[in-house]
């Protein structure tokens, strides 16, 4: 009797999933298809862009390792285009330092401080060129614009807040302000997460200044 009943209740279950499948075999049967579809455009789409990564990474070491600099700063312009921002922002600054090593210093200065201001590229991009580009006009930047950008809440947590604080103790040395730049330099002294090469030229001229 209970082989009967079992029997029973498999015929049972089996014409239910063919009626579920006869009302919704065509959805399932897209729904797989979509998933399977969409995994192929997904692993397309990554190893396109990872080849394409890799051509833009070629091109700027062969960029970068070119002997004469005028040929490099024009294969550094094409990456300009390059839909990887952080190689592109890379390019921008290495060809800020071929204009600066080539005498072109007001090129390298604005190309500086325009990458200093594209959100589109990398945050560290951004803050490294803005610190190049304060270095070089710490002797003509009027002294209160400097300490205002120094200090700005976008710069609060830079992974160079420690060097741009060097920057405006330094600036506050070129105008006289020996206190205000010592104690600037102490603070860089005591601060524990300073970096050591820091720490050690913030010493020196604590010791000048005392």
């Amino acid at each position: 009797m209970s082989d009967i009943l079992r029997q029973v209740d498999e015929d049972l279950r089996k014409d239910r999933l063919l009626r579920i499948w006869k009302l919704y075999g065509i959805y399932i049967v897209g729904f797989i298809l979509l998933i399977l579809i969409a995994l192929a455009i997904h692993q397309y789409y990554l190893s396109s862009t990872k080849l394409r990564n890799e051509e833009i990474v070629e091109k700027y070491i062969n960029a970068i390792n070119t002997t004469d600099k005028n040929i490099s700063i024009n294969q550094l312009i094409d990456l300009d285009e390059s839909s990887n921002v952080y190689i592109k922002g890379l390019a921008k600054l290495k060809r800020a330092e071929l204009y600066y090593s080539t005498d072109k210093k007001d090129e390298a200065v604005n190309l500086l401080e325009s990458i200093s201001k594209d959100d589109s590229l990398d945050e560290v991009i951004r803050h490294l060129s803005l610190y190049k580009y304060l270095m070089i006009k710490l002797d003509v930047l009027d002294q209160d614009l400097l300490i205002e950008i120094i200090d700005s809440n976008d710069l609060k947590e830079s992974k160079f807040k420690y060097y741009f604080k060097e920057l405006k103790a330094l600036k506050l040395l070129i105008v006289g302000e020996r206190e205000k730049s010592l104690l600037t330099f102490e603070a860089i002294i005591n601060d524990e997460k300073s970096p050591i090469d820091l720490k050690i030229r913030s010493e020196k001229f604590k010791e000048i200044l005392k």
